[in-house]
């Protein structure tokens, strides 16, 4: 939250002058009950935030953005009698909160080794399985209850409001963020274990999940996939592919002999749902995190749990801009998400002409369909002075 590329006085003048250009241009549409939110604002050349501010109306919000042209804005995901009040003051009078998921690029795996438009194609896989998978077919909120924004910067949020989530306090929202991140204490306690008699004693053998819903029906439903995947392979094909999940060559050639060979263990895996079929333990423990990797790599999200489970959070303001890239945190319905491209749909309509800039680094990026790449002076469209200025990547000559 906050500050991003550090700007001279010539920077400033030049990035505020753009968003006073938009914000006298729109009028910004206000989150619910406005009045009960609390605001934060960092202004252009100034470190602290600004806050506690209070709204008591869209009108008073859009006049604030146009005469203060605040950098970055936020508001309260929380309700409070006393908005007003310091956070630390009784009479402030927490009255409950929106359920936050924010899906940004720091936090997927990785992405330090991407660029900035392959972290957002990255973050966009994953905001279409949080949205579809475990928001809308695990959990049951619809459409209507459900905000989706782009942040401006480098993820999504999505904000649900409905009442059934108000009063939710930190710990059961932080086991909704632990469901939908999929954080086991250990994946392997996801199968029911039954007892099985042997010589002198009895032992646990694992069984895959009944075909319920959440986890457990995706475990048994990619299960299935790897097995009908590797059945139409021939061993050295299922070898290579087990050991594009880290199984040892040898390994994955036992585990291939295993369920397809003379035993057909696949069979009782499908049909008993039964996993000892392996002639060792090993075996069967190595299969079992080629699923587990097959899982995370189909349904993993990566969202922050401190916004999730945070009460009290502020969360930037849709269609405001972002003070890091230039760029309109868009609201966006479903539907709109697969051909949504932030560098092509989120750049408002006020940066015209081109100024000249200097980049230490080789910067590439897209924007409208066009490929531009900066490396020491070079004269630019304002759309891409404006990223690169206000991300650090770049400075006005």
């Amino acid at each position: 939250m906050g500050k991003q590329g550090e700007l001279n006085e010539k920077e400033i003048k030049f990035a505020r002058a753009r968003f006073f250009r938009y914000y006298d241009s729109v009028k910004l549409d206000a989150p619910p009950r406005i009045g009960l939110r609390e605001w934060g604002f960092f202004l252009f050349g100034r470190d602290s935030m600004l806050r506690p501010v209070v709204m008591d109306s869209e009108d008073e919000l859009n006049d604030f953005l146009r005469l203060r042209v605040p950098r970055h804005a936020y508001y309260s995901s929380a309700y409070y009698r006393r908005p007003d009040k310091p956070m630390e003051s009784p009479e402030k009078g927490w009255m409950g909160a929106d359920l936050i998921f924010d899906l940004d690029a720091d936090e997927v795996p990785g992405a330090d080794r991407m660029d900035y438009e392959q972290q957002l194609a990255m973050v966009k896989e994953e905001i279409i399985r949080l949205y579809d998978v475990f928001l809308q077919r695990h959990l049951g909120f619809s459409d209507r209850e459900m905000f989706l924004v782009f942040s401006g910067g480098r993820g999504y949020h999505i904000h649900i409001r409905t009442p059934r989530v108000l009063d939710m306090d930190g710990d059961e929202r932080r086991e909704i963020m632990d469901y939908v991140a999929g954080s086991f204490q250990k994946f392997t306690d996801i199968f029911p274990k039954k007892r099985v008699p042997r010589v002198r004693s009895f032992s646990l053998a694992y069984m895959l999940p009944s075909m319920e819903g959440g986890w457990g029906g995706m475990v048994r439903e990619t299960t299935f996939e790897i097995l009908d995947e590797m059945e139409n392979m021939d061993e050295k094909g299922a070898v290579e592919f087990m050991k594009g999940y880290g199984i040892r060559k040898d390994v994955a050639s036992r585990i291939y002999e295993s369920l397809f060979g003379k035993r057909r263990g696949a069979d009782g895996i499908r049909e008993r749902g039964d996993l000892e079929v392996f002639r060792t333990d090993g075996e069967r423990d190595n299969f079992i995190r080629l699923i587990e990797k097959r899982l995370r790599e189909k349904y993993g999200v990566h969202p922050d749990v401190h916004v999730t489970q945070d009460i009290k959070r502020l969360i930037r303001l849709p269609n405001s801009l972002h003070g890091g890239t230039g760029f309109i945190v868009k609201p966006l319905k479903r539907d709109e998400l697969e051909d949504f491209t932030p560098t092509r749909d989120a750049i408002p309509d006020v940066y015209d002409g081109e100024v000249e800039i200097i980049a230490e680094k080789k910067e590439k990026i897209h924007m409208k369909g066009k490929e531009y790449v900066i490396k020491g002076k070079a004269m630019v469209p304002e759309m891409v002075a404006m990223y690169m200025v206000l991300s650090g990547k770049g400075a006005l000559v």
